[in-house]
């Protein structure tokens, strides 16, 4: 270390950096053997022999030299350390020299810092709190006023290269040291914030700024600029003349209790401006804020002020087509497409967003990144896209005036986006240049009509929804006899299994009589048979047939009470017209004579509360699954139902169109199954993605599912181009790959999702669950 420094800082910092090393180190010591596991399973997974045996030489690497490898890299990393703090110590004052000439820099060092980069960016956004404290604590100790991120010796890059510098004088090749860094920045990073919040700890015990203010320099310079006579937003946003921004992003005025809750504008607001406190910046200087620079000063006076008015003034002005940038100040020289994809990108580097309230600087960078995850979106379709960029200057315009677009997700301007991007999935070659007219004239009102009125956007939604709707009628319509013919011949398939499930739970009661046991068991049987194919299980059919069965077995029990016997006459006449029609509505209606002799048999003796002998089974303790023996005197004729009600039973087992799509057999399902579990979860309305062998791909929309046997109908938006699929079919095209279910989330949730995944620091709570692969990201 330098001679410079005085010693107590010279001893602090070599604390430090020894706590930080050591405890790296000992963290990626603990998870070698999971990292070789990971490894592994990489080689398993990878795409080409190549990748393979980089992952293999990985394993290798770990298994063999890992102790090494630490070994070296914490003396790589005190000279790292030494070289970055006399770059820090030195004479600040000394100007920068810039190269007399370019030089190009090779693929293999731009890969290289290229992964740094990311992964040094990561870890300033999971360590951000700390990073920030540990940089203004260092620049005291260091007696520096500020510290960039290059110039401090304990940021997560300095370890990084000295991995990968450490990697290579091992003799570890390019890619073979970029996958291990990975795997070690994997495996440590979770435990990064806690390792820096340990130094951090340390210095404050140092007496080294032992309390820190929350406010950063930006709300300390948004407090300096409260009352620019700029716009109210709702929410509770304002640029008040007192008070400054809360941690939370509201404002504080005096005396005001600051809010314990956050929604996602304050969420977002306070990562950026944990972002905007790294000094140098982090890895990605583009996801900055465009309030963190100095605004242009003119005349070499004071930075211009622009108010939110102006701002969405100008904003009004742009949104309804290209403008000279003379004839607009605050656009600089740039003349910007409000109708391309990278408008709000444009505006974020003109002199406007530099000379407008850190606030409205901070929402044209939030918008301008949800429109970023919008456009990358593998959801989106294309043919939509071109669209959704014309609303990015209308929705930035509604962001500045009600910051409850990013937590509603019913604002009007939410909902817009949302129902365009859904319109686009699953469409045709015929009927997309349909919806491309209809989207194009509901995007082209809001674009010439919206000022400030976000009732605008609810109209406008209301003409495109109805739209889909009418389209979505007339898709159920054109689908509506395929799911007849489905629902029919499923019934069918059922019908046998459930009027024997229905019989069996009856005759099998030991007090049923042989003679009613039989007749159930082999004419009654085809009357249910018939009823549940032709009307399931909430048809009335049925439910008189399972009546009538229930009546009949207990007409000739005995009727101990005179109140059962005056319910029996009066039963008897309706519950015999019923079954003698029910038989006759089969086609069996000539075994009815030889049944009712004898059943009237056994109502007198139900009357007179005994039964006959022969009537009932002869051995009380026969087991429950016997088959009923038949009475000696049962009605002589054939045992075989005519063949019409034949035709009925076999058509339920047997009967396959060929000429309609044919479902996959679903016999047996694996128990504890994640993809069939997922397809049990389906609704009618889930659109999935399925891959044919050729490569080529179709997305098509679950119209029906089964109620009985879980067959899934699958037709495009038009109600065509039907798949009918098994469920165990359809999770092994999930499990293979060659199906994908897309995101059931509207786009704006989405994009708002992976732009706080994005900024946020990580958290135990911010991981999702592991999905199957089937599902799309969401």
């Amino acid at each position: 270390m330098t001679t410079a420094m005085h010693e107590d800082a010279v001893s602090i910092l070599a604390v430090c950096r020894d706590r930080l090393i050591d405890g790296v180190s000992a963290v990626f010591t603990r998870h070698v053997g999971h990292a070789n596991d990971e490894l592994l399973a990489m080689a398993d997974r990878a795409g080409n022999l190549e990748q393979q045996h980089i992952c293999f030489a990985a394993t290798q690497f770990l298994s063999n030299r890992a102790p090494q490898l630490l070994q070296q890299l914490r003396a790589g990393y005190v000279a790292s350390f030494e070289t970055v703090l006399k770059r820090s110590n030195a004479d600040q004052s000394q100007p920068v020299e810039l190269p007399n000439e370019l030089s190009l820099v090779d693929d293999e060092e731009f890969e290289q810092d290229l992964t740094i980069t990311k992964l040094t960016s990561r870890a300033a956004f999971n360590c951000s709190q700390q990073l920030v404290a540990l940089d203004r604590r260092l620049a005291v100790l260091l007696k520096v006023q500020r510290l960039a991120q290059d110039e401090n010796p304990l940021h997560p890059g300095v370890i990084y290269k000295a991995v990968l510098q450490t990697l290579t004088q091992m003799g570890a090749d390019r890619h073979l040291a970029l996958v291990l860094l990975q795997s070690f920045e994997s495996h440590t990073a979770p435990e990064l914030p806690r390792i820096y919040a340990e130094v951090n700890r340390y210095l404050a015990e140092s007496g080294i700024l032992p309390t820190i203010s929350l406010k950063t320099p930006l709300e300390q310079a948004a407090q300096g600029r409260g009352g620019d006579g700029g716009l109210s937003f709702s929410g509770g946003y304002a640029n008040g003349a007192q008070g400054g921004l809360s941690p939370f992003g509201q404002v504080a005025g005096p005396g005001q209790a600051q809010a314990p809750q956050q929604d996602v504008f304050s969420q977002l607001l306070q990562a950026m401006q944990s972002m905007s406190r790294g000094g140098g910046g982090g890895g990605n200087p583009g996801w900055l804020p465009a309030a963190t620079a100095m605004a242009p000063q003119r005349d070499g006076g004071a930075p211009q002020s622009f108010s939110s008015a102006q701002l969405v003034a100008a904003l009004g002005n742009l949104q309804r087509g290209p403008v000279d940038p003379a004839q607009m100040p605050g656009l600089g020289s740039a003349r910007i497409d409000p109708y391309s994809g990278g408008a709000l990108q444009q505006i974020r580097s003109t002199p406007m967003a530099n000379w407008s309230h850190p606030m409205d600087a901070m929402t044209m960078d939030i918008v301008s990144m949800l429109f970023d995850a919008m456009f990358d979106d593998p959801d989106l379709p294309a043919s939509v896209r071109a669209e959704i960029a014309k609303l990015q200057i209308p929705v930035l315009k509604v962001a500045l005036l009600d910051k409850t677009f990013f937590s509603e997700r019913k604002h009007p301007a939410r909902r817009m986006l949302d129902a365009i991007a859904h319109s686009g999935i699953g469409r045709s070659a015929q009927d997309e240049q349909r919806l491309v007219e209809k989207i194009h004239t509901v995007v082209d009102h809001v674009v010439k009509g919206f000022d400030s009125d976000i009732q605008v956007f609810d109209a406008q939604v209301a003409e495109l929804v109805g739209f889909l709707k009418d389209e979505e009628t007339l898709a159920q319509s054109r689908a509506t006899d395929m799911v007849s013919e489905l629902e029919s011949r499923e019934r069918k398939e059922v019908a046998p299994s459930r009027a024997g499930a229905e019989i069996e739970l009856r005759i099998n009661r030991r007090t049923v009589p042989t003679l009613i046991a039989d007749f159930l068991d082999r004419h009654w049987r085809l009357m249910l048979v018939d009823a549940f194919a032709r009307s399931g299980e909430r048809g009335e059919d049925w439910k008189t047939s399972l009546r009538l069965m229930d009546e009949l077995i207990w007409s000739v029990a005995p009727k101990a009470s005179g109140q059962e016997r005056d319910r029996l006459v009066v039963m008897l006449p309706a519950m015999l017209k019923g079954l003698r029609e029910g038989l006759q509505r089969v086609g069996i209606q000539g075994v009815w004579d030889g049944f009712f002799s004898q059943l009237i048999q056994l109502h007198v003796s139900a009357l007179r509360k005994v039964a006959p002998s022969g009537l009932y089974p002869q051995d009380p303790h026969s087991p429950l699954d016997a088959q009923p023996a038949r009475h000696h005197s049962e009605p002589a004729g054939p045992r075989e139902a005519p063949a019409a009600t034949v035709e009925t039973v076999r058509a339920a087992q047997h009967e396959r169109n060929e000429n309609s799509p044919t479902p996959t057999s679903d016999q047996s399902e694996p128990p504890d199954d994640q993809y069939l579990d997922l397809v049990r979860k389906l609704e009618v309305g889930a659109w999935l993605e399925f891959q044919s062998e050729r490569g080529t791909r179709n997305t098509l929309r679950l119209n029906w599912v089964s109620e009985f046997r879980r067959v899934f109908l699958f037709t495009n938006r038009q109600g065509e181009n039907a798949m009918t699929l098994a469920a165990t079919s359809l999770a092994e095209h999930l499990r293979k790959g060659t199906a994908r279910l897309l995101s059931q989330n509207p786009l704006t949730d989405r994009a708002v999702a992976q732009v706080l995944e994005k900024v946020m620091p990580a958290s135990a709570e911010s991981g999702a669950g592991s999905r199957p692969r089937g599902y799309a990201w969401e």
